[in-house]
């Protein structure tokens, strides 16, 4: 978990939020300064300084949420500086929209109306300015950064492809060393990379940032371990390859990996602390009480245009299993025609699915088909943040086929998931196992901190609609 919150591109993005949070305190300040000019003419410290107070962060909190919801922490958007800046400004403005109301509803603390639209002018043309500048720092600054490769040949063209899906910018492979000397001889060549056929030329070639070696097929030596290791005191990163694209990209690769690493890994040994568990199931009770009492009136109305538009219960019950696989009845708001399995027996649901209806469709979109599962968490059934519940037929089927895949029936299964904030929709034995991988990866490092990361990422995919 620490190697991907530290990756080279997260880190780029920490910086970017940190200079707004800058960019907007100061264009509170200017704002404030501003307004008192215009009034008296006269502008002192001390009047500036009366202005400090913790509601500002009431003032910055819905700035950082509108950039966040609309995508601006995505560094590839940069890229199209007028595009970008557009939606910079359109951020401001749907986050003055919710500071507006916030401050009706607190009449001790105004953020009077005039200094309210001077602020939306300033932070707009102070955040655009800043990201323009941000572009060019990290423009100039940025050189990829090269990798050499130790393994197999065939696990050399599965971790380029996976390198290709991650990142195609700041990262390039440029050389490679594999085990066996019959494979290199008999390898294809690559465009852009040169081929080694020693273990010394490659490391004395100091033609690689970052060295990364397989953990599959023939095993690394000793000797070559040692020589492999000593890298890291030349300032060279090295890391074995599931846990570099873990890094990257937020799960672990299982064609990458076996038994062995699996078990040397920290947190994938079956111990989760109590604390923790203690902690998320307390707040699971009090969450889902209240968002079951503040949603009533919505499922009153969902309930009304669901009976409208087709025929069939409004909830569906469908048992799957959860924690240990201990099977439990998933509430859901029906988003198919009734009995849609009738005929074709348990099925996988495809994006463009027939069976789905019109008011079903629009369920799915915005997740609100999930909310009747709040009821599934105040009894326990599932926590809001776990690999989703599955459907036996379905694990049976998908545990014997991907490798390690029960692990995901060793913790309590979740509304919302690593795996579906991160990965499109999985309609296939192929999409469920990279979904795993994101799993894998949940499992690995379970924490309230990202239980709240995905809370966060989700609250963002039903922005946008992004539920299937």
């Amino acid at each position: 978990m620490k190697h991907y919150l530290l990756s080279y591109s997260k880190k780029r993005q920490y910086l970017l939020f940190c200079g707004d949070l800058l960019v907007l305190l100061l264009a509170i300040f200017v704002s404030y300064a501003l307004r008192i000019f215009i009034n008296s003419h006269d502008l002192s410290l001390d009047q500036l300084a009366a202005k400090l107070s913790p509601w500002l962060i009431l003032v910055v909190l819905p700035h950082i949420m509108s950039l966040y919801l609309l995508d601006l922490y995505n560094l590839n958007r940069l890229i199209l500086r007028f595009r970008s800046s557009v939606m910079v400004v359109f951020s401001v403005g749907l986050a003055g929209l919710i500071i507006g109301s916030i401050f009706f509803f607190l009449p001790k603390y105004v953020f009077g109306r005039q200094v309210l639209l001077i602020h939306l002018i300033v932070s707009s043309f102070f955040l655009v300015v800043w990201r323009i500048l941000f572009h060019e720092l990290v423009s100039i600054k940025e050189t990829a950064k090269r990798l050499a490769f130790i393994g197999s040949a065939d696990n050399f063209d599965i971790f380029c492809r996976a390198m290709n899906e991650i990142d195609k910018k700041s990262l390039k492979v440029n050389s490679a060393y594999f085990l066996s000397g019959s494979e290199s001889e008999n390898c294809p060549p690559r465009n852009g990379v040169t081929v080694y056929y020693s273990l010394e030329q490659i490391l004395n070639s100091r033609n690689f940032d970052i060295l990364v070696f397989d953990v599959l097929g023939k095993k690394i030596g000793d000797e070559e371990i040692r020589s492999i290791m000593e890298e890291k005191y030349k300032q060279k990163g090295v890391f074995d390859i599931p846990s570099f694209i873990t890094s990257l990209s937020g799960r672990i690769p299982l064609d990458l990996i076996d038994g062995y690493w699996l078990l040397s890994r920290e947190g994938l040994q079956g111990y989760v602390s109590r604390p923790y568990v203690r902690v998320k199931r307390l707040l699971d009770i009090i969450c889902s009480g209240i968002l079951l009492f503040i949603f009533l009136p919505v499922f009153l109305f969902l309930g009304i245009a669901l009976k409208i538009d087709s025929r069939g219960a409004v909830i569906f019950s469908q048992q799957r299993i959860g924690r240990d696989r201990r099977p439990f009845n998933c509430l859901k708001f029906r988003t198919m025609v009734d009995d849609a399995e009738q005929a074709s027996g348990p099925t996988w649901s495809s994006e463009d699915d027939p069976r789905i209806t019109r008011v079903g469709k629009l369920l799915r979109k915005s997740r609100l088909d999930e909310l009747p599962q709040l009821w599934n968490i105040l009894k326990g059934d599932i926590s809001f943040i776990g690999p989703r519940p599955i459907r036996k037929h379905f694990a049976d089927q998908l545990s014997s086929i991907i490798p390690f895949y029960e692990l995901r029936f060793s913790v309590q299964p979740g509304l919302s998931g690593w795996a579906q904030v991160n990965h499109d929709y999985a309609g296939s034995v192929d999409g469920q196992k990279q979904k795993f991988e994101y799993e894998l990866f949940y499992i690995q490092n379970m924490s309230l901190f990202l239980d709240v990361l995905t809370i966060v990422k989700t609250v963002k995919s039903v922005f946008y609609m992004q539920g299937k």
